[in-house]
């Protein structure tokens, strides 16, 4: 199973606004390439806070005929509400994976709108997450995550490949988290280095794609 990750970030290396999102940063062309990119897939992981805050729609618009990917929600605690976009637009039920401790908050808001997995634990460990993709079939995961999701799989030396798209403004505010965010460094992160392995660019937008080395 190959995972990569797709991210976009402004000039200054920020993944979200000052209030926390990311609306309007990107344009048509971002919002293109990410459907052949999720066209490519047949999973996207994403976590609770992207659902909350952004709301996303998991669904192929620009790619003709491509099959849409299943959304894979990660949930550490509470749960989400039943008419988020990803439960009433999506082609494929959502797999819903969360905790053991969290597992009946789930059950009694999401029971008839996702299939639900708990963990053992309580919290989500991204190998187990990725041991369950793997035993369900997938080939090609996309993780739509946000800065802390992409450091816990990044961590885990689980990330095989990168989708950065670079956006035209500076937003400049200290403290806004970069592609992978935590309070400690990624081990070995000087030697772990990555691979560029195409670019092209749309208008004033740069598209990367970076392989682990």
């Amino acid at each position: 199973m190959k995972l990569s990750i797709n991210m976009a970030m402004t000039l200054d290396g920020k993944v979200v606004r000052p209030d926390g999102r990311w609306y309007g940063l990107t344009s048509s062309e971002d919002k293109t390439q990410m459907d052949v990119y999720r066209s490519q897939s047949d999973a996207v992981l994403i976590g609770k806070n992207s659902i909350i805050n952004d709301n996303p729609i998991v669904k192929i618009r620009a790619v003709p005929n491509a099959l849409n990917p299943r959304p894979v929600i990660l949930v550490r605690k509470g749960t989400l509400p039943p008419d988020k976009h990803v439960f009433e637009e999506s082609d494929h039920i959502p797999l819903v994976i969360c905790t053991k401790s969290n597992l009946k908050e789930i059950k009694t808001s999401l029971e008839n709108k996702a299939e639900i997995f708990a963990l053992d634990s309580d919290d989500i460990d991204p190998k187990k997450v990725t041991g369950i993709l793997k035993r369900k079939g997938y080939k090609n995961v996309l993780l739509e995550g946000g800065p802390k999701l992409n450091f816990s799989f990044l961590e885990a030396d689980l990330v095989d490949r990168i989708f950065l798209t670079i956006v035209p403004y500076i937003i400049g505010k200290t403290g806004l988290p970069g592609i992978a965010d935590r309070n400690s460094e990624l081990p070995n992160f000087d030697k772990n280095g990555w691979v560029l392995k195409d670019h092209f660019t749309k208008r004033n937008e740069i598209f990367l794609v970076y392989e682990k080395s």
